[in-house]
């Protein structure tokens, strides 16, 4: 009765390594791509700041904490070890 259900479940198991390979390929490149734009934020809040916009030099640091390696990527992260856990538990089967 097990291994069917190992057989069953393995393309799945296939797809979700091949689907969690990409994702982290991409979390890659797209955590590269917004630590940039985040130190840009960075920089214009500053310029905010020094030309006494607080309110916008504000919103500026918000938005590049939310850019930053623990606002969205740090969720990308999270996600991909929530699939590879599932990978493991059918694994496990």
């Amino acid at each position: 009765m097990r291994w069917i259900i190992k057989i069953i479940l393995f393309p799945f198991n296939i797809l979700l390594g091949i689907l969690i390979s990409v994702l982290t390929f991409l979390l890659g490149i797209g955590a590269t791509i917004l630590n940039i734009v985040s130190l840009l934020c960075i920089f214009g809040s500053i310029a905010a700041f020094l030309q006494k916009d607080v309110l916008t030099g504000i919103q500026g640091l918000v938005i590049a904490f939310l850019l930053s390696e623990y606002g969205l990527p740090l969720l990308g992260v999270k996600i991909i070890a929530y699939m590879k856990l599932a990978q493991y538990k059918i694994k496990e089967i």
